[in-house]
Parts: C-alpha cells; structure tokens; sequence
C-alpha cells in the first residue's frame, strides 16, 4: 500500500492578499499626518493669528489657483510625462484676458472660450511634439514654456496692467459666499471632474495604464498617443483658466506671474503621488499636496520667515516627496 502525505496547505493568495490590504500603509498616511502636525504646531504658536478664521480662509483661497495648475500637472505625470509649460500657459492666458478686456475691450464671454481654446492649442503643440516628433517632454515643454514667456512679454510690453478691468472681468474671480472666494468653488467643480475621469471612465484607466506600461498599453489596443496627447491638453486648459481666474481674482496682471507656481506645482503633485495610494498621481492628492504647502508656507511667514519662504519650503518638499516615490517603490517590489 502506497500511503499519501499529507501535504500542508499553501496559503491562498486570495487570504494573503486581503491581509496585506488590511495592513495600515502608513507611509501613505504620513504627508496626511505632517499636515495634521503643522497646523497644531503653528496653531500652538500662533493660535490667534493662525486658527483665526480669516487666515484659515485666506489659506484656502489662496492654495486654489495653484491647486488648478497642480491637478492640470497630475494628468501629464499620470500618463508618464512632465509638462513645464503649464506656468507659462498660466501667464500667458493670464496676459491674453487682461490685453484683451482692457486694451480692446472685448467681452467676457468671448473671453473666457477664447482663453480656454488658447489652452486647448497650447496642449495639443505639447502633444504632437511628444507623440509625432518623439521629442523629450521636458525639451518639448520648456521650448513651449519659453515661447509663451515671449509673447506674455510681447502683449504686454513687459508692463503691469492695472487699470481697465471691467466689472465682469473681476467679479468671475472675486464672487465669494462669506469667506471663500470663487477659485475654491472653481477648483472643487474641476476637481471633481478630474477625479471622476480618471478614477470611473475609460479615458482615465487609460491614462493610468499608459504611464504604467505603454508597450502593454498598445498590446492591448489602447492608443498611447491619443493619451498623451489628451493628458497635455487637459493640463493646458487647466492651466489657462487658472490664469484668467488669477488674473481676475488679483484684479491686475504682472507679467510671467506663474514663473513662481512652477516649483510648488510639481512639488504638490509629487507629494500627492505619496499620499493615500500607492506610485501613482492622483488629484486628491495633490490637492493635499498644495494646501500643506501653503498651510507650512503661511504658517513661516506668520512666526516672521522672509518672503522667499514658500519656495525653500516647496523645493523641500519636492525632495522629500520624490524619495519618499522611490523608497515606497522598492519597499513594495
């Protein structure tokens, strides 16, 4: 008689899996906890300048237009490029809705779709000079980014404008309902757009899948290009109405304005790709990413820290973010 072994049962994957789940990521949870850090630090500090309830909403209000750029950069990360365009695209929509309702008078409702179509064009040379003429994303973006830069000062002979508004102009950036202005309500519609794409259509797990594994991507019949290319041009729309919505909101133009939201942009979206989910972009993260920047920055400068702080406080984070990517990314292989 031939008598079986009684083997041991291997672990079912299905067990292992749930239980790895189950586990707290707190690597994920740490720019979360960071930010629940700062504001009990400079609320202890400063608590009747910072947890007044004008400075919460200042903070809220003034993270909104760089939040708008970040989640327009989120995408191009999403699907594996970069975009160092998107300020420059700021600057000159900016630019273009001031010369045009204050130099020419023309109307707001041929303004904003002009701006909009602005960004629309500026996404898609991205694209195309990416896709088409398999040129490097940071070579293609920062030729972009300079010719924007060109015509920003053109348009505007490299002078503030401000003086000439009209009345419409200003109230689509300065309508608020108590405290919060209108860029927050802008960004939360956006947002939600953004996040529902991304997360519940066809065209975000495309994104997704394109910036995870692009010969994968075109296996499977997805059009990589086509991602590409819609990736740049959401993010250059984005961008164009974060600077007519800027412009509006400040009720005045200085030229290449965004040149200073470039490094808090990509250091937002680099701490959201480290925040909540695991080696990938996403807008709510991001989002979190922009508000703890402009929550450390403010809080600075209220305990008496210069000016430049808020780029010394990006430029940290931007380099904390990206080791924080790639020590996770070992960690899960």
């Amino acid at each position: 008689m031939v008598i079986a072994e009684r083997k041991a049962k291997p672990e079912l994957p299905d067990a292992s899996e749930a239980r790895s789940r189950s586990r707290v990521d707190w690597g994920a949870l740490a720019p979360v906890v960071f930010f629940g850090f700062l504001i009990v630090a400079f609320g202890a500090l400063e608590p009747a300048v910072f947890l007044s309830g004008e400075n919460l909403a200042s903070i809220l209000n003034n993270g909104a237009v760089l939040a708008m750029l970040a989640c327009g950069l989120t995408v191009v990360l999403a699907v594996g490029e970069f975009d160092l365009s998107i300020a420059a695209t700021a600057s000159f929509a900016g630019a273009l809705a001031a010369v045009l309702v204050t130099q020419m008078g023309i109307g707001v409702a041929v303004v904003v779709p002009l701006v909009v179509l602005v960004g629309l064009i500026i996404g898609l040379v991205n694209g195309v000079l990416v896709t088409r003429y398999q040129m490097p994303a940071l070579i293609a973006t920062i030729g972009v980014s300079s010719l924007l830069d060109g015509l920003t000062l053109w348009i505007t002979d490299n002078s503030v404008i401000f003086s000439g508004f009209t009345k419409v102009f200003l109230t689509l950036g300065d309508w608020r309902i108590g405290t919060i202005q209108a860029p927050v309500f802008y960004l939360l519609v956006l947002g939600t757009v953004l996040i529902v794409t991304l997360r519940y259509t066809a065209t975000g797990r495309h994104i997704y899948a394109t910036g995870g594994n692009r010969a994968a991507s075109r296996m499977s019949g997805i059009r990589v290009d086509r991602q590409i290319i819609t990736a740049f041009v959401i993010a250059a729309v984005l961008g164009s109405l974060a600077g007519l919505i800027y412009t509006a909101r400040q009720g005045s133009l200085t030229p290449l304005f965004g040149a200073s939201m470039l490094l808090p942009t990509f250091a937002a979206a680099f701490l959201g790709s480290v925040t909540l989910a695991r080696r990938h972009f996403h807008v709510v993260g991001t989002i979190i990413g922009v508000y703890l920047i402009e929550t450390g920055t403010t809080g600075l400068l209220i305990l008496g820290a210069p000016a430049y702080t808020q780029q010394l406080f990006a430029g940290a984070v931007l380099i904390f973010a990206t080791i924080g990517a790639r020590y996770r990314r070992r960690g899960s292989t």
